[in-house]
C-alpha cells in the first residue's frame, strides 16, 4: 500500500502527516511554514492529490478563509498516518546509488530524459545534484559507446547502435540481479511455475519495470504452456536469463530497434547446431506476437543458449562440429593447454587427472561461449580465493593470461576464481600418491598426565600409524627440542617461537578432529610440496567444503524473499502458503509443513516485542538453506495463535546442512534480537535491503570460518 505514495516528496508526507494528525482545518499559512515551503509550491504539490488519496478513504477538503482539512474516518486516518510514515522511512532511505540507478533506467527504457525540475522534485534534491548523477551515469554508458545529446530546449536523448543499447539493458539487469539479487531461485531444480510466481511477485519499483509486463507475461505464458520446449530443462538461472532477453528483444523489434549482426559471425552461428533450437523456440513466439524474427534475432538467442546452464546434458542435440563456435574439439584443446600452462608454471603434475580434465571440459564448455560474447558470471568467493589462497589463483591467473593471448580471449577474474577451485582440488587429489612421513604430536595440557594423556590416546585411536603422538605439560614447552615435533596440540593458549600450535577441546570435538586432519595432511607431504607453497598445502582439503558453503550461501542470499499476506490469513493457511512458495512441488512443500508443524510442537518462538515469529525446520523439502519473510500487508495478524505479531520469518535447512552453513544461519536467528537494522529490513517491503543486512549478518561468520581453514 505504501507504493502508490512513494511519488509523494518527503515535503508532501509530512504535510500530509500534520493534517492527519488535526481533526480541524489548518491554515495554508500555517502548513507551508510547518513543511518549511511556501504556499504557492505547497498548492502546486497538493494539485490531484485526492486521486492519489482515494484508495486510502481520506481526501483533502479546502474552505476559503479556513484552511485545510483531511476527511475521514478516525480508523482510516491513523491507518493512512502510518503508511506515510513508512513512505516517508522509504523516501528518507533513497540513496545516491538508487537515484542514479532510477535515472539509468529511465534513459534505458526511453533514451531520454525529462526536465531536471521533474527529478530533482522527485528526490527532493537540487538540479546540480541532478546533473551530477548524470555524470556519474554517464561514464558507465560511454563504455557501452553510448552517448548524451543535448540541444537547448529539448530533453537529454541517449544515442548509440541497437546492440549496445540491449548489451547496456542486459548487463544492467543481470548485475542487479546478481547483486539485489532478482534471481531467488538460482541454481534449484523448480518447475518453470516457480519462475512465473517469482516474477509475478516483482514490485513495480524492481529493476523489472526496464522491460514490457505484457510482454513478459506472454512469453512466460508460451515456454510455459509448451511443454515440448527443450528450454525447460534450462537450469533456473539461464531460465530467467532467456525469458528477459526474449522479452527485451520483442520490445526493441516492435520499436523497430532492429540490430544488426557481421554477416561472417551470422552465417558461422546459423551452422551451430543450437540454431535449430533457436529457431523451434523463435516459431512458438511469432505465432503468439503475431511478428517473424530476423535471422539476426534467432542468432543473439542462439548466442544465449550456447551461454546456458542445463540441469543435464541434453542428448538431443547433436555432437558439435568443428564449425561450431564451440566445438568439442575446442573445448578439449583449450583444457589441455590451460592445464599444460598451469604444469609449466607451478612445477606440478596434473594432466593425469581425469577429475580436473572432466571438471575443466563441464565448466568450459558454457564458460568459453559466455567469454566470447563478454557474459557475465559471479564467483560469490571471488575475494576470500584471492586473499586466502593467494597463490593457487596466482598460479591459475598466469596460465590462463598464457592461454588467453593464445587464443585472444579475454577471461575476467570471476571465471579465474572458479578454475582456481579446480585446480587446487586437484592439487590436493595428487597428493595420495606422493611420499608421506609420520607426523609427530606433542600434546599439552597443563600436567602432562592427566587431559593431555587422554587425548593423545584418542588422537592415536583416530590417526593411527599417521602419527607419533606425546603427552607433554605446559613447563615442558619452553625447553622442548622444536627438531623432535612437528605440531603442538594444546588444550590452552600457549605460545612458541618454533613449532605451530593447534588449540583443541579437552573434549575433542569433531571440528577439532577436522582441523587436526587438515594439518596432519600438511605436515605429512613431502618436503617437495611443502616448499612449493604451504599456502595451498591443505586448501584441496577445504576447496570441496568452500565450494558447497559457497554455493548454499549464494542461494540463501539469492531466495531471500518478503511475501506480503492479507492480515486476516489463518495460521494454517500461513502454512499452507510456506510449502507453496518454497517448495518445489507438492510433496517437497508437504515435507517442509509438516516439518515445521513438529518443530513447532516443541516450543514456539514469538518475540512479542518485535512482532516477529520465527518459524525454523531441518527438512527433507529443500535441498538447500531458505530464508524467507512472510508479513502483514497492515496490522498484525489477526488469528489469535498469531499473538498479534506482524511477521513471520522462516528459515530452512536441509536434513543433511553442512555445519558451517548450520552456524551461519543461527547469526540469523541471533540478528532478530541482536541487529536493529535486520528488524528494520524484515518490517518493510524491501528484499535488496533485507538481503544486504542478512549478508552482513553473514559476513563475520563467512569471514571467521576462511580464517580457520587458512590456518590464520
Amino acid at each position: 500500500m505504501t507504493q502508490r505514495l512513494a511519488i509523494l516528496s518527503p515535503r508532501l508526507i509530512q504535510c500530509l502527516v500534520l493534517l492527519a494528525d488535526n481533526d480541524d482545518f489548518v491554515t495554508v499559512a500555517k502548513l507551508a511554514d510547518s513543511c518549511k515551503t511556501s504556499k504557492r509550491t505547497l498548492f502546486r504539490e497538493m494539485k490531484d492529490i485526492n486521486e492519489i488519496l482515494r484508495p486510502y478513504r481520506v481526501h483533502i477538503q479546502s474552505k476559503t478563509g479556513y484552511g485545510v482539512k483531511m476527511e475521514g474516518e478516525k480508523d482510516e486516518k491513523i491507518h493512512f498516518k502510518s503508511l506515510l510514515l513508512q513512505a516517508g522511512m522509504q523516501n528518507s532511505l533513497i540513496l545516491k546509488e538508487e537515484r542514479q540507478a532510477y535515472l539509468l533506467t529511465e534513459l534505458l527504457k526511453n533514451k531520454n530524459l525529462q526536465k531536471f525540475v521533474v527529478y530533482s522534485r522527485k528526490f527532493d534534491v537540487s538540479e546540480a545534484t541532478i546533473s551530477n548523477d548524470l555524470k556519474a551515469i554517464e561514464q558507465i554508458l560511454s563504455s557501452y559507446d553510448l552517448q548524451f545529446t543535448r540541444r537547448p530546449g529539448s530533453p537529454m536523448n541517449l544515442v548509440g547502435t541497437e546492440e549496445n543499447f540491449r548489451k547496456a539493458i542486459t548487463d544492467y539487469i543481470h548485475k542487479h540481479m546478481g547483486e539485489e539479487p532478482l534471481k531467488r531461485m538460482l541454481e534449484r531444480d523448480d518447475r518453470p511455475w516457480q519462475v512465473e510466481d517469482y516474477f509475478r511477485n516483482q514490485g513495480p519499483d524492481s529493476i523489472l519495470q526496464l522491460v514490457n509486463k505484457e510482454i513478459l507475461w506472454k512469453v512466460i505464458n508460451i515456454l510455459k504452456e509448451n511443454d515440448s520446449i527443450w528450454v525447460h530443462r534450462l537450469a533456473q538461472s539461464s531460465y530467467i536469463g532467456l525469458i528477459l532477453h526474449i522479452t527485451i528483444a520483442l520490445e526493441r523489434m516492435q520499436n523497430n530497434d532492429e540490430i544488426k549482426m557481421n554477416p561472417s559471425l551470422l552465417q558461422q552461428i546459423q551452422e551451430d547446431p543450437y540454431y535449430t533450437k533457436a529457431k523451434d523456440l523463435a516459431a512458438y513466439i511469432e505465432d503468439e506476437f503475431d511478428m517473424t524474427f530476423p535471422q539476426e534475432e534467432i542468432a543473439y538467442i542462439t548466442m544465449h543458449l550456447k551461454g546456458a546452464r542445463l540441469l543435464n546434458v541434453d542428448t538431443s542435440v547433436p555432437e558439435a562440429t568443428e564449425e561450431e563456435l564451440v566445438s568439442a574439439y575446442e573445448v578439449t584443446r583449450l583444457v589441455y593447454r590451460l592445464v599444460e600452462a598451469f604444469e609449466m608454471i607451478s612445477g606440478l603434475h596434473i594432466k593425469q587427472d581425469e577429475l580436473l580434465i572432466s571438471g575443466l571440459t563441464t565448466h568450459l564448455r558454457p564458460a568459453l561461449t559466455r567469454i566470447k560474447f563478454k557474459m557475465e558470471i559471479r564467483n560469490p568467493l571471488l575475494k576470500q580465493i584471492q586473499t586466502q589462497y593467494a597463490q593457487v589463483y596466482s598460479l591459475t591467473s598466469q596460465a590462463v593470461l598464457k592461454i588467453s593471448s593464445e587464443y585472444g580471449l579475454v577471461i575476467n577474474e570471476d571465471e579465474i576464481g572458479f578454475l582456481a577451485i579446480h585446480f587446487g582440488a586437484a592439487m590436493e587429489r595428487r597428493n595420495p600418491h606422493e611420499q608421506r612421513r609420520t607426523v609427530r604430536l606433542a600434546v599439552v595440557c597443563a600436567s602432562g598426565i592427566g587431559i593431555s594423556s587422554l587425548l593423545a590416546s584418542k588422537i592415536k585411536r583416530i590417526f593411527q600409524d599417521e602419527v607419533k603422538v606425546e603427552p607433554r605439560s605446559q613447563v615442558d614447552v619452553r625447553s622442548m627440542n622444536p627438531e623432535k615435533y612437528d605440531l603442538l596440540v594444546s588444550t590452552m593458549p600457549i605460545e612458541s617461537d618454533h613449532l605451530p600450535v593447534l588449540m583443541v577441546n579437552p573434549l575433542l570435538s569433531d571440528t577439532d578432529v577436522e582441523n587436526l586432519k587438515v594439518e596432519v595432511g600438511r605436515l605429512s607431504r613431502s618436503t617437495m610440496i611443502q616448499t612449493e607453497g604451504q599456502a595451498h598445502a591443505r586448501m584441496g582439503v577445504v576447496l570441496d567444503q568452500m565450494e558447497d558453503i559457497a554455493v548454499s550461501v549464494k542461494h540463501l542470499l539469492e531466495n531471500i524473499d518478503i511475501v506480503v499476506l492479507d492480515p486476516t490469513i489463518p495460521m494454517t493457511k500461513i502454512f499452507s502458503t510456506i510449502g507453496y512458495r518454497i517448495g518445489k512441488d507438492k510433496k517437497s512443500g508437504k515435507l517442509i509443513v509438516d516439518d515445521l508443524r513438529q518443530r513447532e510442537k516443541m516450543g514456539s518462538i514469538h518475540l512479542e516485542e518485535e512482532q516477529v515469529i520465527l518459524l525454523h525446520a531441518k527438512t527433507a523439502g529443500v535441498g538447500s538453506p531458505i530464508c524467507m519473510v512472510f508479513r502483514s500487508n497492515a496490522s498484525s495478524f489477526q488469528d489469535p495463535e498469531m499473538n498479534g505479531m506482524k511477521t513471520i520469518v522462516v528459515l530452512l535447512a536441509p536434513v543433511n546442512v553442512n555445519p558451517i552453513i548450520q552456524e551461519l544461519m543461527s547469526r540469523i536467528s541471533a540478528g532478530l534480537l541482536e541487529d536493529p537494522s535486520f528488524l528494520f529490513a524484515i518490517h518493510r517491503e524491501e528484499s535488496a535491503r533485507l538481503r544486504e543486512s542478512i549478508e552482513a549478518l553473514l559476513k563475520p561468520g563467512l569471514d571467521e570460518w576462511l580464517k580457520e581453514v587458512a590456518g590464520e
